[in-house]
């Protein structure tokens, strides 16, 4: 069966995260195309500093995005702390802090804020010190579920996650998504999705939900906090069961096969 062959799939990630998809892709048969909707910033690196100062009386450290384990290590070192425990969100952060030599404890189910709250279930946090970097876009509900169960919950601003200054590739993105030139549009967080129609809106383009509602293009969500937004605009987007990339492209494989199977 041909699955992606020759599929022209869109990448909206950062351009600095991209490369991995990219190749993803191509093994797949299909034509990347590259048009970040969001846009990964370096923050002022205060908080990030003062999380380092404490690192030896923190308990726990939770990573829940690449760039915030490589934002934190710009400034800090936990050689030294031998008491400190680390948590991943998914198999993605924990290959990076694989790379930096980093012995993980605990990775969720699944990979989502709730998936890591679920996980911590099985770990006694009350009176802990949990030191989380992140983009303070980010949801609140793994802070907030930890500070519940009583931790002392630290958050320190690693990166921002912003509209890129750059919107030229969003909007031949829209121009193509108009003129059905792109096959499928992969979203891999609520920013991405928001971006897009941010400045769709803007250049009073938003007719481009009606493309994407028809399923003229196939949408594609990562997960379940970025189908709930897909779903805000009125667009069902495929999902796969695990939450990463690659399963993202099987599960497309699988939703193209079986239409052509109910075509033939």
């Amino acid at each position: 069966m041909p699955g992606l062959e020759g599929k022209k799939i869109v990448i909206t990630r950062p351009a600095e995260r991209a490369q991995d998809s990219v190749q993803m892709v191509k093994s797949y048969g299909a034509i990347p195309i590259v048009a970040p909707t969001i846009e990964l910033k370096d923050s002022k690196p205060d908080e990030m500093i003062k999380l380092c100062n404490m690192i030896n009386e923190l308990d726990w450290l939770i990573f829940t995005s690449p760039r915030a384990i490589e934002s934190f290590f710009k400034y800090c070192s936990i050689k030294n702390a031998h008491n400190l425990k680390v948590a991943a969100i998914g198999p993605k952060t924990g290959e990076v802090l694989d790379k930096y030599g980093i012995k993980i404890d605990l990775m969720p189910e699944e990979y989502t804020a709730e998936g890591l709250l679920e996980a911590f279930k099985s770990v006694e946090v009350k009176n802990k010190k949990i030191g989380i970097p992140r983009t303070m876009v980010a949801r609140y509900t793994l802070p907030h579920g930890l500070q519940r169960r009583g931790a002392e919950v630290i958050l320190a601003d690693a990166y921002k996650s912003e509209m890129p200054d750059d919107k030229s590739k969003i909007y031949e993105l829209i121009d193509d998504i108009l003129d059905r030139k792109v096959d499928i549009i992969m979203f891999t967080s609520p920013l991405t999705v928001k971006n897009l129609v941010k400045v769709a809106k803007e250049i009073e383009n938003e007719n481009i939900l009606d493309v994407l509602c028809s399923g003229e293009v196939l949408v594609a969500a990562i997960g379940p906090i970025t189908r709930k937004v897909l779903h805000a605009y009125g667009i069902d987007p495929i999902m796969p069961e695990e939450y990463t990339f690659k399963n993202m492209l099987d599960k497309l494989v699988q939703v193209l096969n079986n239409q052509r199977g109910n075509n033939s």
